[in-house]
């Protein structure tokens, strides 16, 4: 997931971590089709459909760009009436579980939701890293209900929870700044619906020492005033913060989600745009793969392999990902291509794959609209139907952002320049070389097509996950 912090011309945008062809099958109206609630308009919507939108987000001074949104339910464990609706929850296929803001609609619930507990018996509380920040904020257990699927019991993160916010320890702070609002955060919550079941698996334990050096989960007392009161330890599997979809189970629809977001105008975009979080691969009739390219991700990572010719030939960078939670196109601008950053437009640091490596990014201008030409590859690069050609466009960041007066918040062709990124590849995957390792498809890639996550371990159509496919 990445995050970063730009300014344009016209307005300031939180950036959370395109066009053209190849691989799938295309729109198939997935969301529209199977049995389901009537909308009161002909039309129904299946139970597995929840509506999304790309839009300027919950804080009218800090708008959002290529945003997706939908709206959570969450209610106290075996609760049908004690629930509240969370409405702009950022959607992130480069992260995983929910995590809501400790607003004046969350409060009030907050109370009946089961603490989760540390071994030492102090609440369990998470230093969640994003790239350009950190959220703080104990592990709890609610029902989660999106659409017309619910889980039980899911640990969830209560970012900002007030009984906790003294005692962040200097462990966690010194990743970036706190992000435990919604101005600062950009969304009321984020739903982590990427290829892991769990936000750190079987690498959260203290025997290993990169885990050991930079924890991400703590016990801490309740109410505490000191930075030193949190002690890191290591949590089981089920107590950490967990993908929702996986909860899915009575349905079926706990394999994975399609993103399915309408095309936008190219090269201006749009004001908003209006598509569908679709949950379970091929376990309904509106969720088939159909002729979907299938690439299997790292399954430690969950990453694929990108390939490019760029202005010091051949690339391959192993470390590429498909993240709506990134709101542009994030590559070395310099390695890739000729496209200029912009002047004036501001800079943020931010990394890759949900790492706390950092970088300087910044938008790119170009003069003219440019396409720039990749190859996805599986992560193994074995095997028939693992390669996918695709086009992808980049377009002038500042006159995107004047479009309308400044109005629009949907782009397909909207770029980021990360600068060099040979010290994050070394520090965070130990990589060898100068080189890049890692192009970051965010949310202008997914307009015009479906895109498929499998979770890990999960059977689907396509094979076992993890995966992506469009």
């Amino acid at each position: 997931m990445r995050k970063l912090t730009f300014i344009g011309l016209i307005q300031i945008l939180l950036l959370l971590a395109g066009c053209g062809g190849g691989g799938g099958g295309g729109l198939s109206n997935n969301s529209t089709s199977g049995g389901g609630t009537g909308t009161g308009t002909g039309t129904t919507t299946p139970n597995n459909v929840v509506a999304m939108s790309v839009n300027a987000g919950p804080d009218p001074s800090n708008p959002d760009a290529d945003t997706p949104f939908i709206t959570v339910t969450v209610c106290a464990p075996g609760s049908s009436t004690n629930c509240v609706q969370v409405p702009n929850v950022e959607v992130d296929t480069g992260s995983y579980g929910l995590r809501l803001i400790d607003t004046s609609t969350v409060s009030p619930l907050v109370a009946s939701l089961t603490q989760e507990n540390a071994s030492n018996g102090s609440p369990l509380v998470e230093c969640t890293q994003f790239v350009d920040g950190v959220s703080w904020g104990p592990v709890v257990l609610a029902d989660v209900k999106v659409g017309g699927e619910s889980a039980s019991s899911v640990p969830v993160q209560i970012m900002g929870d007030s009984s906790f916010e003294n005692e962040i320890p200097s462990g966690c702070s010194s990743n970036g700044s706190v992000e435990d609002t919604v101005t600062a955060f950009g969304a009321n919550g984020i739903i982590g619906v990427g290829p892991f079941a769990q936000d750190c698996g079987s690498g959260c334990v203290l025997a290993n020492s990169a885990y050991a050096a930079d924890p991400w989960y703590y016990a801490c007392p309740a109410g505490g005033q000191s930075t030193s009161d949190c002690t890191a330890t290591s949590p089981t599997l089920s107590q950490q913060v967990t993908n929702p979809v996986v909860g899915f189970t009575a349905t079926g629809d706990d394999n994975g989600v399609i993103v399915e977001l309408p095309s936008v105008a190219d090269p201006a975009g749009a004001a908003s745009a209006t598509g569908s979080l679709i949950f379970g691969i091929g376990t309904e009739s509106n969720n088939a793969l159909g002729g979907a390219t299938v690439l299997k991700a790292d399954p430690d990572s969950g990453d694929i392999t990108t390939t490019y010719t760029g202005t010091n030939g051949t690339n391959t960078l192993p470390f590429s990902y498909l993240d709506t939670g990134s709101n542009a196109y994030y590559f070395d601008a310099a390695n890739t291509t000729t496209i200029m950053d912009c002047s004036g437009s501001g800079s943020g640091s931010g990394s890759g794959s949900g790492s706390s490596g950092t970088f300087s990014a910044s938008w790119l201008c170009p003069t003219s609209e440019q396409t720039i030409n990749l190859t996805n590859q599986s992560a193994d690069g074995t095997g028939s139907g693992t390669m996918s050609s695709v086009s992808i466009k980049i377009y002038n960041a500042n006159t995107l952002f004047e479009e309308d007066g400044g109005a629009y918040t949907a782009f397909d062709d909207l770029g980021a320049d990360t600068g060099s990124q040979a010290s994050f590849c070394q520090s965070t995957f130990d990589t060898t070389g100068s080189g890049d390792c890692y192009f970051d498809f965010g949310l202008p890639f997914f307009f015009g097509r479906n895109v498929f996550v499998a979770i890990q371990g999960a059977n689907t159509s396509g094979g076992e996950g993890p995966f992506f496919a469009y």
